[in-house]
């Protein structure tokens, strides 16, 4: 069976569970339905919970799809690799629990670490009498690993892990800021804490019989929580899934002969593939834009050039003759520089005739800033851009922090001074292609993507999308663009999100763009290939992308040839290395060359979908409306 947190009302007591019938499901215990408008807090600041059925962009725009349907709130719509995986783990669980009567599980799906959906295993119902919650200590999955790199193996779960306020180590954990921590991508877990009273055994396989109050609390209620010191015990998971935006968690019951009864109403599903049919029918009848595309003669030394102001090799120079090194790009800085590069880039972009908008929020009481250039269409049709994405932000350098304890940001050349210079080199190319193109194009350089601050900018800028309405026709990200192993691997991996159209658009970006451009670009003997969400080879997990999955938007990525499983422990990753001297400039160019078309031939797609139709009637009405007002005034 599956109970949501709207189950009735007689069942919501906060007391011990004595029988099936009183279950009450810990979706009970949240405290917040719709996260993604929680007020601005870094990534993983908080689990955030997987929305199957509907996303959150359909359930604020209205909209459906084959796996939303707003008014079937009962039917409950998961991946199908967690079948499989469920299946496999809950044996292995059953049978390490054997001195344990376990009738039913109580369970919810979630995103990975690494990009995989996986399951939570919070707690077991024993003898049909009372609870007890697993113990990660006493269960080993040993098909469970990482990244799955074939069908035998599985993405590790979560269990639930006991901290109390009374133990130094864990209150530390709880409540410490995040740059107390002695390691880099640590942060306080107190927005994943479900909260119990003081009674509460210690043992997790012990009986459950206390009160259980709130659950994943938003992180600005930590430090009055602190001081408050109401409960005294953090059972840590991340929070249950949301199905059309409500709580909801799943109960598994287990027959005597160990058999796994799921709940009737889920259907196991898989993102279906385009069809060839499908993507010829997206595929443009005029090559307009490849007709406009062309490359500066300047293209090669104005980018190379870039890369050096950038990083910090050379000075950035204003109109006013200020110089500045940057130094500091880090969101978390309280004196970092990112304001000053933005200020820097709003100039540039001045000078090329682009209009600008800064998106200004503050974050640890220190003001941040997204930077948006806008490249209109000049067959504006289609009230709905594609994105053109980078984050300006650099990391902390791990081997400096290791070594010393200071936290100071990386040069950043590849990451992610490269995503950067693609996006302001590409004005000049797309103020062409975009004469013929229905669609606007943005250029969002947010700030934030890297730890701590992990997504905080693009967390802004999706929640502005929801509350205006505005919706997108696909962003293209570029992280991480410019190093190949050797200066020899021709690899440039090209990352969609999971859904059809987003693996549509990775397909006309492989067998579309590239085969037009390939003679013209700088390097003509690099390889494509298409990363999708679910593959251990994927990138896109570990970008700003991540954002664009959870909340229901479309992406792709092109970065790269690194992942989990290839080259993401090599030299120059988030360390004193990421320097100029590491850049293959052919190669980051060549990449450049390639979003920058593709970003391009996006503008002109699909220009008579329902959205494009939509914005034609209601500039057809604004017209008609003008031109009766006009008369109306004539006559009178």
């Amino acid at each position: 069976m599956i109970i949501t947190a709207d189950y009735e009302d007689n069942l919501r007591s906060k007391s011990a569970l004595d029988s099936v019938s009183t279950i009450v499901p810990l979706s009970s215990y949240v405290t917040i339905e719709k996260h993604y408008l929680l007020p601005i807090i870094s990534g993983d600041d908080q689990h955030i919970p997987l929305y199957t059925g509907c996303k959150p962009v359909q359930l604020e725009f209205g909209t459906h799809s084959i796996y939303c349907n707003l008014t079937d709130s009962a039917t409950l719509y998961i991946p199908q690799s967690l079948e499989s995986a469920g299946n496999s783990q809950i044996k292995s669980i059953i049978n390490q629990y054997k001195q344990f009567n376990i009738t039913t599980i109580e369970l919810w799906p979630t995103l990975g670490a690494y990009g995989f959906y996986t399951w939570v295993y919070a707690r077991a119902f024993i003898n049909h009498t009372h609870w007890i919650w697993f113990n990660s200590s006493e269960i080993i999955l040993e098909s469970s690993v990482n990244s799955p790199l074939n069908s035998s193996q599985f993405p590790e779960p979560y269990f639930p892990k006991l901290l109390m306020t009374s133990n130094p180590e864990d209150n530390f954990q709880i409540f410490s800021d995040m740059l107390q921590f002695p390691i880099l991508t640590d942060k306080p877990v107190f927005g994943d804490c479900l909260w119990t009273s003081n009674n509460y055994t210690s043992s997790l396989d012990g009986k459950q019989t206390t009160t259980i109050y709130q659950g994943w609390l938003p992180v600005e209620q930590m430090n009055a929580f602190q001081q408050e010191q109401r409960h005294n015990i953090c059972v840590l998971l991340p929070q249950p899934a949301r199905n059309n935006g409500k709580s909801y968690t799943l109960f598994v019951n287990i027959t005597e002969e160990n058999e796994i009864i799921w709940p009737s109403n889920i259907v196991w599903y898989i993102i279906p593939s385009p069809s060839s049919d499908e993507i010829n029918q997206t595929m443009l009848m005029s090559n307009d834009w490849y007709k406009n595309l062309y490359w500066p003669i300047t293209f090669a030394r104005d980018w190379t050039f870039d890369m050096h102001q950038f990083s910090g090799k050379q000075p950035l120079q204003y109109e006013n003759k200020t110089k500045l090194y940057l130094t500091r790009k880090s969101s978390i800085q309280s004196n970092n520089q990112l304001l000053d590069l933005i200020d820097y880039l709003i100039e540039r972009y001045q000078k090329m005739d682009i209009r600008t908008e800064k998106q200004y929020f503050q974050w640890r009481n220190i003001t941040q800033a997204n930077l948006i250039a806008f490249i209109p269409a000049g067959k504006a049709q289609c009230n709905e851009p594609v994105l053109f994405i980078d984050h300006i932000d650099t990391a902390f350098e791990k081997d400096t922090f290791y070594n010393t304890g200071q936290r100071r940001t990386t040069q950043g050349a590849d990451d992610n001074v490269s995503g950067l210079v693609a996006l302001l080199q590409s004005v000049s190319t797309l103020k062409e292609t975009q004469k013929t193109a229905c669609r606007d194009i943005w250029l969002v350089h947010m700030t934030g993507e890297e730890y701590p601050a992990a997504s905080l900018g693009i967390v802004y800028f999706l929640q502005q999308l929801l509350v205006k309405k505005q919706p997108i026709y696909t962003a293209v990200i570029v992280d991480m663009i410019s190093h190949r192993v050797n200066r020899t691997d021709p690899i440039i991996q090209i990352n969609p999100s999971d859904s059809t159209k987003s693996m549509l658009l990775a397909q006309l970006a492989l067998t579309y763009v590239y085969p037009n451009i390939k003679n013209n670009l700088i390097l003509e003997n690099l390889q494509p290939v298409i990363r999708k969400w679910s593959d251990p080879y994927s990138y896109l997990y570990n970008t700003d992308g991540v954002r664009f999955v959870e909340y229901g938007f479309e992406c792709i990525l092109f970065n790269e040839h690194i992942n989990y499983n290839e080259n993401y422990r090599r030299s120059g990753y988030h360390d004193t290395l990421d320097t100029i001297a590491l850049i293959d400039f052919e190669y980051g160019q060549t990449v450049s060359q390639y979003a920058i078309a593709t970003v391009a031939m996006f503008a002109h797609i699909d220009c008579h979908s329902f959205s494009c139709r939509n914005n034609i009637n209601v500039l057809l009405f604004v017209i008609l409306l003008s031109f009766t007002l006009k008369q109306l005034i004539i006559f009178a």
